[in-house]
This record gives C-alpha cells, structure tokens and sequence, in this order.
C-alpha cells in the first residue's frame, strides 16, 4: 500500500539541500503530490517558516482524507 507522503524542503537548508529529487525517486507515497520548496527557511524548517509549513500541512490533510 502506497500512503501519500509530501515532502516540504527549505531553499536554505545547507543539509538537506537537494535531496529532495532523490527521495521523492524512492518513496513511492511522493507521487502526485504538492512538494513545496519553502524560502526563507533553514535546516529547521518548522522553527523556520512554522506558519507556512502548517498551512502546507493542513491543505494536505484536506486533500488526502
């Protein structure tokens, strides 16, 4: 079974940055979704750009039920 997965990076995370394609290769639950790359945001992300990340979050819930 395949759960939907949505991946929120940081166009700022020196870590991370760019892995982003590669998972989303691997994880078969990243198809079809709205993956954000969020500005402004570092390596901690919700600590970063926590109002954007929620709202993200949210509108993922909703349309994934």
């Amino acid at each position: 079974m395949n759960k939907p997965l949505i991946m929120l990076f940081s166009d700022s995370d020196p870590v991370t940055g760019g892995s982003d394609r590669v998972v989303q290769k691997l994880i078969p639950g990243t198809q079809g979704q709205k993956h954000t790359t969020i500005a402004n945001g570092g390596h901690f992300l919700q600590e970063d750009q926590g109002e954007e990340v929620a709202q993200m979050l949210v509108a993922f819930t909703r349309d994934n039920p």
